[in-house]
């Protein structure tokens, strides 16, 4: 049938992919390789906390979600950062209260996702992995956990299984073997391909791993922390953070450098095996935190810890037939919040395209959705993982020294006194829709101009105030022509950036 649609992985990317191809009128199956997790107690599953933003935010928004999962979620303001005298220095997302992020249980979300996607009408098949695919005959074989296999026909398959996604091994197998021009993204090679245009996937691990932490409600139901923040205790090489849960609880994450890690240093996890070491840790590095993290020691023995890694795909589909949405493209680690956000985007850009090229069951060329859609998303998901990897130094280390945060305080205050004209790389990530790629070559404009300032500052009350005049002066001359070369409105932050001719809101399409 033309209008069948495979999605392999149920999770949120998956889901929500699910739903918009559902309204439009497809017949989509989804083929999960784990249970149906609405069936288990959401103590299994145990993952990092979510910070839901702009971009997510918008394509729940086209799909007329939002209202619903926005009911899930905490709001955060700011960052509170915890130095190791027990002193707290707040440092706030941008300009006021109303620009926060937003926690949010990974579990929760893919729940209410994957009821969404069924109330359209799909149609999910839970324990059933993906064991091969034939993608020139359209065939995907999947098995179930007795081992009896079944073959599938879908002359469109999407792949959004997740860093290690079987889709994307099969795509890569299949694109070595037959000829695929180099895709033509206005971009170089990323630096870890060394110039190299040939079919590639690279995983890169960071050098650090994590591990889940719980800070639960105090004796006397009380909150262990104030919950509009994110909690963050900055070690230079390590860091612990915690964002809130909707009861007050809040969800603590430790990251420490692994065995994989380039830096000279001997605090690895592996080298800090027992609750013996483990408290010792706790007690040196943290103390203001060992209150209230009362289930430390079982903690540390029984969750496990996992490595971060980054994985970035030369190709992302292959003509009309098959395309890497979300982590199976582009998995980043956890530092910008940005890894469900990103992988939502990549929703927002396939109903775009559908829209562009008038795809609709029966009609329209898939391929021309595929093509784009790459040409639009790898300079963008290049680019939010490097800055990803970037933001891990900021939490590890730089939020907390004086000189990170005066530039800091002096970025936030020019944000204030000229949003129109100036506003953060941060707040361009997370609370706009501007193209990461375009991000990252603004960050270094938008540094020009505060590391200037930051020369001729005064101080109040320790406070750098910097010279408003100058700052106008500076963002004239760095900032202002990239945004009307690019055409970025920062009075809009819902404004999507499609192909120039073709900008529009896609909310309004669905």
């Amino acid at each position: 049938m033309s209008d069948s649609v495979i999605i392999v992985g149920a999770g949120l990317c998956g889901s929500l992919l699910a739903v918009n191809l559902m309204r439009r009128g497809f017949n989509v199956q989804i083929f999960e390789s784990r249970p149906d997790l609405r069936l288990e107690s959401l103590n299994v599953h145990r993952s990092i906390n979510l910070v839901l933003t702009s971009r997510g935010r918008f394509a729940l928004r086209g799909l007329g979600l939002e209202d619903e999962i926005m009911k899930l979620v905490v709001p955060a303001v700011g960052r509170a950062i915890h130095n190791i005298d027990g002193s707290v220095i707040i440092q706030p997302y941008g300009k006021d209260n109303n620009e926060a992020n937003y926690s949010i249980s990974r579990s929760r979300l893919n729940m209410s996702l994957l009821d969404f996607a069924e109330k359209a009408g799909a149609k999910i098949h839970f324990d059933m992995r993906l064991v091969s695919a034939d993608i020139n005959k359209m065939q995907y074989t999947f098995a179930k956990p007795d081992g009896k296999q079944a073959t599938v026909f879908a002359p469109v398959c999407f792949g959004a299984d997740g860093a290690g996604s079987v889709v994307r091994r099969q795509l890569i197998k299949h694109l070595i073997d037959v000829p695929v021009p180099e895709l033509d993204l206005g971009m170089k090679q990323h630096p870890i391909w060394g110039g190299n245009t040939s079919i590639k996937t690279e995983v890169q691990r960071l050098g650090v791993s994590y591990k889940e932490l719980t800070f639960p409600l105090k004796a006397d139901g009380s909150k262990p922390l104030e919950t509009q923040y994110l909690h963050i205790w900055p070690r230079g090489s390590h860091f612990l953070m915690g964002l809130a849960n909707m009861d007050g609880s809040m969800t603590g994450t430790l990251y420490l450098p692994d065995n994989s890690t380039k830096l000279q240093t001997d605090l690895l996890f592996e080298n800090l095996q027992g609750k013996e070491l483990g408290k010792k840790y706790l007690r040196e590095y943290y103390p203001d935190a060992e209150p209230i993290l009362p289930n430390f020691e079982r903690e540390w023995e029984e969750n496990p810890h996992a490595f971060l890694a980054t994985c970035r795909v030369s190709h992302w589909a292959w003509k009309g037939s098959i395309c890497l949405l979300g982590d199976a493209a582009h998995a980043l680690v956890p530092f910008f919040g940005q890894g469900m956000n990103a992988s939502f985007e990549d929703v927002t850009y396939i109903s775009y395209l559908l829209d562009k090229h008038q795809v609709a069951p029966a009609t329209g060329h898939w391929q021309r959705v595929f093509d784009d859609y790459q040409l639009l998303r790898i300079p963008a998901g290049h680019a939010i993982s490097d800055l990803a990897i970037e933001n891990c130094d900021e939490m590890c280390s730089k939020v907390g020294q004086a000189e990170f945060l005066a530039l800091k305080q002096i970025e936030n205050a020019v944000e204030k006194e000229v949003p129109t004209l100036f506003r953060s790389r941060y707040w361009m990530v997370t609370n706009s829709l501007i193209p990461y790629h375009w991000v990252q070559e603004l960050g270094t404009h938008i540094n020009a101009v505060v590391t200037e300032l930051a020369k001729t500052a005064t101080f109040k009350d320790g406070i750098p105030i910097p010279d408003m005049s100058h700052a106008r002066s500076l963002i004239a001359v760095h900032v202002t022509p990239y945004l009307r070369s690019h055409g970025i409105d920062l009075t809009d932050p819902w404004r999507f950036y499609g192909p120039r001719e073709l900008q529009y809101n896609v909310a309004s399409k669905l």
